[in-house]
């Protein structure tokens, strides 16, 4: 390889291959946490959910290289942040037009997108950007946190 890092590099071998589902597995415990966290506290929020799941995302993400051998450096980490973040919403479209279909008969008139308001939008885009910025900066905070421990 040339030495810069491609989406080849990234699913190169299983083991990064592999990094995806296992940084799900994280998504899907960090929300049960937070689902747990958000139901003591009452806040019945989407935000703690969501700050545990890029949480335990970014820290497997993290974590999954250094245990394989292959430790990320920080531009990899957030090439693998933004494929992760780009696939997850990919999968997560059925989910928005299941949604949209279920609220059709709830809107006098409406067609079933009338839920998605610009500010709406706006709020989503905003989370997308910052759980991936997010889990970025995580994942380069664990890299050079393992890093320096194995010195």
């Amino acid at each position: 390889m040339s030495g810069t890092t491609t989406e080849d590099e990234l699913f190169a071998s299983w083991g990064s291959f592999a990094r995806y589902p296992a940084m799900l597995a994280g998504t899907f415990f960090g929300q049960l946490a937070g689902i747990a966290i958000d139901a003591i506290v009452g806040s019945r929020s989407l935000w703690i959910p969501l700050v545990c799941s890029v949480f335990l995302e970014a820290l497997v993400g993290a974590r999954y290289g250094a245990a394989r051998g292959a430790p990320l450096d920080a531009r990899k980490c957030a090439r693998v942040s933004w494929t992760y973040s780009l696939v997850l919403a990919g999968v997560s479209v059925p989910l928005l037009v299941w949604i949209a279909a279920s609220h059709a008969a709830a809107i006098t008139g409406g067609i079933g997108y009338s839920f998605v308001t610009p500010l709406r939008v706006l709020g989503a885009v905003v989370a997308f950007v910052a759980s991936t910025a997010g889990r970025a900066g995580l994942m380069i905070f664990f890299v050079s946190r393992a890093g320096t421990r194995r010195r």
